[in-house]
């Protein structure tokens, strides 16, 4: 196995020993059982197995499509969406061994989350509708990013926020995605996040959820790595906050 997979497959194996969606929670959005690392709802499309072995698959509901994972002989991956006749789309999932992948209801709209670098991030969004013969990218993500960038920590250097699909609604109208900090010590609040409610397919903000209340309303579709986000940074002002980045405010205050 590369070892660049490492990270990859040790975040799948947290996710399966870890509480997934169990379809229960707001009847307005769409939350099947899953095991994805930021989505309950989402199946992640792991493969880690020779190329000639099957690909990896992840259905949608009506089981008429499908997102495949292949291994290439070169040994990285790639992802592609199969219609009901046959024609395959490459998706972007930026060859990680580990997209995770969740469908609207009505099995014509799909997201893949992935990792353009390792399990820290930076994690991003690909979204798409299917149907009438044809594969389209839809952007779910830009408007999210732009503006969680405004409302970032402070941090020792710039830094995009991982951004991560997580349930469309029973409508397929809108769709959940997250914002988090990067999960490691170069910022204040590493690892929190905001939730947005976001139009589909226009990409629209239609309300940004901060942390405490979108673990108090939505918790049952955030996946692990979202439901481990230190609540104690908001609570608790100043908490999170890396001690070095403030050092001349603190020396001032002495």
């Amino acid at each position: 196995m590369p070892k660049r997979w490492m990270p990859c497959v040790l975040a799948w194996m947290l996710a399966q020993h870890a509480y997934a969606g169990t379809g229960t929670g707001n009847k307005d959005w769409h939350v099947p059982a899953g095991n994805g690392v930021f989505a309950a709802a989402a199946r992640n499309l792991c493969k880690t197995s020779p190329p000639e072995v099957a690909d990896a698959v992840v259905w949608s509901p009506d089981r008429r499509q499908k997102i495949v994972l292949r291994v290439t002989a070169d040994g990285d991956t790639a992802t592609f969406a199969i219609d009901g006749n046959g024609r395959e789309t490459p998706i972007d999932t930026a060859a990680w061994p580990c997209p995770e992948v969740a469908w609207a209801a009505d099995s014509t709209l799909f997201f893949a989350n992935y990792s353009g670098g390792g399990a820290v991030g930076t994690y991003g969004v690909a979204a798409y509708r299917i149907g009438a013969g044809k594969t389209e990218k839809i952007d779910i993500a830009s408007a999210v990013r732009r503006d969680f960038r405004r409302r970032y920590p402070k941090c020792f250097s710039p830094e995009t926020p991982n951004v991560a699909g997580v349930a469309w609604s029973a409508s397929g109208t809108r769709v959940m995605v997250a914002a988090e900090v990067l999960p490691h010590a170069n910022c204040d609040n590493m690892g929190t996040f905001n939730l947005y409610e976001v139009s589909v397919p226009e990409g629209r903000i239609v309300r940004r959820i901060p942390q405490l209340r979108a673990k108090a309303s939505f918790e049952y579709m955030l996946g692990p790595e979202l439901r481990a986000a230190d609540d104690r940074c908001f609570s608790r002002p100043g908490w999170c906050n890396i001690p070095a980045l403030h050092a001349s405010s603190m020396a001032r205050q002495r």
